[in-house]
Parts: C-alpha cells; structure tokens; sequence
C-alpha cells in the first residue's frame, strides 16, 4: 500500500463518528444500570451481602477457582460490603452524568460485574449485552455530549492530530463491535424463534401477553383480543430480527430503520411485559448506532419546532436540541 493510500485509510478511520449515538448509549445505558441498583437497594443484603442467600463462602471459593471476578468475594466484612455497594452507585451516578468517563467506564463495568458475579441467577439477556458493551464502551468516547466532560473539554486546547486519529480509530473499533454484537443478538434470536411453534403459528405475543405475568391492565387486551393484530407482531417481531443485520450494512437510511424499529420494539417490550431494564440496556445499544449527522439534523428540526412553540406559548419551556459538535477530546 502506497504511502497516499495509507494517509487516505487513517483520515477515513480517524474520522469523527456517531459520538452521539455513543453518549446517549453512556445515558440510557446508565440509567438502567441505576436501577438496578436501586431496585434491589432494600434487598441488597438478601442478594448480594455475605450472610445473603448465596453463602459467602461458596461464592468466594467459587470465584477463586473461576474467572468470576468480583470485588465482594475479597472481604465478608458486612461494612466492605456496604462501602462496595454504595460505591457502585457512586460510579454509575458519575458515569451517567459523564464525569471522566475514560476513567468511570471500566470502573462502573468493574463494581456492576461485580454486583452480577455475587449473585448471577438474577440477570438476563439484557444485563449479559450490556456487559459486552461496557467493555468495548472503555475504547469508545462516551462523553462527548450530554456531559460534564462535553463542558470540561470545551474549556481545553484540543489534542494532537495524531492523538485524535488514534483515539477516534479506536472509538470507531468500539462502535463497530457494538453493531457486530447486536446484530448478533437480533438475528440468533430471530432464528432461534423461527424453530419454536408459537412464533411460526403466530401466537407466541398472544401467549406472553395471556400469561398472566406481564400484563399492562386495560390495554394489553385491547391487543391480545386482536388476533391479526398478534399475528402480525408476531411474524413482524422474526422478521425484523432476522433483517436486522443486513438493514444495518445496506446503507444509511436502512440502518436508521433498523434502529428506529428497534428502539420502538422495546418500548414496546418495555410497556407490554413489563422488562424495563432489558429494555433500556438493548435501546442504548441501538441509539449507539445512529450518525452524528442524523441526530444533528433531528437537533435542528427540534429547534425549529421548539422555536414554533415557544413562539406560539412563551410562558412554555421546551427541551433544547442536541449541543454543537465540539472538537477537542476528553481528557
């Protein structure tokens, strides 16, 4: 490869993308993870402290002979286990509001790991994707909008050429491993419902909604009493997650179809059957994969229609759109 070649490919792979996408992966993402904690806050003791209803002894023998590594198996000191636990809200809490998070995001992927490792039988699909994010997330920049660093870095002069090439390389090596592992997710999970005889019949949402545990009163049979409309859903829902992958690589608008069907199908999920944080953890992977130039571009319709509305109720307050692109990076 000639040397115009190669300065070709670095300018191509350096190049600034989807830092966007990659913070509101940073702010979704982190919220879920908030509640997690704080959903089991009252029982933390029960599932994760060291008279909890794991032994701390087996655990603790467990993740010595296992690569299951976790920050509470070093101590069953009762007040450890508190300074841990509190700790793992602390980083989340600093994670979510994007407070040097080249630092907070391998320590929030450290104390959450953790707090799965105590107690595993806990978790589900939504948490094992996160976990995979969250390592490709510490080569990612995270924080470059809706951020306390977004506002540190404005203040700083920016970096080297060289530096900034290297580090957006990387950052666009974890964005691919983010569209690499959801397509994988969608498209085995599609797959692995084409063999099951509820979803080739068309009745398997008909079922989940039926069975009494996620149910949404006073709408969920509203749907459920429609059987085209299960049907539909149904096949629409294998479909999708069949396609998915291939919608994310045809080009620009079918991967923004892809997402936006996404995002719209587990907060559907979310709605209907009640798995919120699995929700969250699969939409802030998805939101990850839009283009700076289209959530820019939703920034400046939003602030057109937000100056139309004010204009129409001063008295209003409407939320701003998405900040400028700044060019420094987070230190």
């Amino acid at each position: 490869m000639s040397d115009g070649h190669w300065q070709r490919f670095v300018e191509w792979a350096g190049r600034d993308r989807m830092r966007v996408g990659a913070s509101l992966f940073r702010v979704v993402g982190g919220i879920a993870i908030l509640i997690e904690y704080l959903l089991n806050y009252a029982q933390r003791h029960y599932f994760f402290g060291p008279d909890g209803l794991w032994p701390w002894d087996v655990f603790a023998a467990h993740a010595t002979g296992t690569p299951a590594f976790s920050v509470y198996a070093w101590s069953r000191s009762p007040i450890y286990f508190e300074v841990c636990f509190h700790l793992g809200i602390l980083v989340s809490v600093l994670w979510l509001v994007g407070w040097r998070t080249r630092w907070m995001t391998p320590l929030c992927f450290v104390f959450w790991w953790s707090m799965h490792q105590r107690f595993p039988s806990l978790w589900d699909g939504g948490d094992n994707l996160m976990r995979l994010a969250l390592l490709y997330a510490m080569f990612a920049d995270v924080g470059a909008y809706f951020s306390v660093d977004a506002q540190r870095r404005a203040r700083l002069p920016p970096r080297p050429e060289w530096q900034r090439q290297a580090l957006s390389m990387l950052h666009n090596a974890a964005l691919l491993a983010f569209a690499m592992q959801i397509s994988l997710v969608y498209g085995v999970a599609g797959l692995y419902k084409v063999q099951g005889e509820p979803w080739r019949e068309g009745t398997a949402l008909y079922y989940a909604m039926r069975g009494g545990q996620f149910v949404w009163p006073g709408v969920s049979d509203l749907f459920y009493q429609n059987a085209y409309l299960m049907t539909a859903l149904s096949y629409g829902t294998v479909a999708f997650q069949i396609a998915f992958p291939f919608l994310l690589l045809m080009n620009r608008y079918t991967r923004l179809l892809a997402v936006c069907i996404g995002v719209s199908f587990h907060v559907g999920i979310c709605l209907f059957l009640g798995l919120v944080t699995f929700s969250l953890f699969m939409m802030a992977v998805d939101l990850a994969l839009i283009g700076d130039e289209e959530y820019l571009a939703a920034g400046r319709w939003w602030a057109r229609v937000s100056a139309k509305l004010r204009a129409r109720w001063p008295s209003a307050s409407f939320p701003s759109a998405v900040p400028p692109t700044t060019k420094g990076e987070v230190r």
